[in-house]
């Protein structure tokens, strides 16, 4: 059995004019590819202003490919990239970052700086696992998307924050945000997936059913699919469902059969007796929760049995 490659096809890396990564970048559809903006602004620094150069970060330094900015959000620190040559796959769904749940296991993998010391050769990616917190806002009028993680390190900006159930992406990696009190310890901000969308229309149109959680998006075979969140039957429903169909009907059927056989005495064999006269109706069963039947109602039902029995017996005798 061939095992998957643990870093996704769509994953890449954006590298200086010398060869050296700078950040993470992913594919959204055949030839365009996102990143933080602030990666594509530092790596712009260090040479030429208008092209960039990535590789496929499943299989480092074996192509560099070409790739310019096409469009971007400063404040949101996003930025779409078309690239001369496509990476094999592409991300599979884009899930709107306002609709994840709280506390929802996130991934993230891509490039990363590990500072070790001796003569190790250096660490090509790593895996950050984390939870996501939901969103921050700005004095500037920017939602960022909020997840925890201690893992996350330098170079990881720019790469998918994708959440472990379906492998949707609901976020880019924008800075972590490192602490000098102790608040928010290991907190990472991330670019949300509804800017991005706003980045890519008139760009790229990856269709309804890639984006996921919109107001008015088509649902992926259906939402179930996508998010694997479909809630199942509960026991309790399915019991209840179950003895709703089944168990009372089927008892309910057997006691109507029983009194309306006829000259069928209780417990005795069915006769060509004619049918005993109705007698009393049966007082109904008690409706509060304690279940209990008073001694008036015991002796009613009593004394309505013996005398329906009684004529049974005058009327065949």
């Amino acid at each position: 059995m061939t095992r998957r490659h643990p870093v996704p096809a769509y994953l890449g890396r954006v590298l200086s004019p010398s060869g050296v990564p700078q950040g993470t970048c992913f594919q959204i559809a055949p030839g365009w590819l996102v990143t933080a903006w602030h990666v594509a602004q530092a790596t712009f620094a260090l040479g030429d202003d208008e092209v960039l150069l990535v590789d496929r970060l499943s299989e480092p330094g074996a192509e560099r490919i070409p790739a310019r900015v096409v469009s971007e959000d400063r404040k949101a620190d996003l930025v779409l990239l078309r690239a001369d040559k496509a990476f094999p796959t592409s991300a599979r769904l884009l899930r709107s970052s306002r609709s994840v749940r709280h506390a929802e296991p996130v991934t993230v993998l891509g490039h990363a700086l590990v500072q070790e010391t001796g003569d190790k050769p250096p660490v090509l990616w790593v895996e950050a696992l984390g939870e996501w917190q939901g969103e921050a806002r700005r004095t500037d009028d920017v939602t960022l998307g909020r997840f925890y993680s201690r893992d996350v390190l330098s170079g990881m900006s720019g790469a998918p924050v994708r959440q472990r159930s379906d492998d949707s992406v609901v976020g880019v990696v924008s800075a972590r945000y490192n602490t000098s009190d102790g608040w928010l310890v290991h907190s990472v901000w991330s670019g949300r997936v509804e800017d991005l969308r706003e980045l890519c229309k008139g760009h790229v149109d990856l269709g309804a059913n890639r984006w996921v959680g919109f107001a008015g998006a088509v649902a992926v075979a259906a939402e179930g699919l996508t998010s694997g969140r479909r809630e199942p039957d509960t026991g309790v429903r399915t019991e209840t469902r179950e003895r709703a169909e089944t168990g009372e009907r089927t008892e309910t059927g057997e006691r109507a059969e029983t009194a309306s056989a006829p000259g069928r005495p209780p417990d005795g064999p069915v006769t060509n007796a004619p049918v005993p006269a109705a007698g009393p109706t049966d007082p109904p069963a008690p409706t509060g929760s304690g279940g209990t039947v008073s001694d008036t109602i015991t002796e009613e039902v009593s004394q309505g049995v013996l005398a329906r029995f009684t004529r049974w017996i005058s009327d065949t005798l």
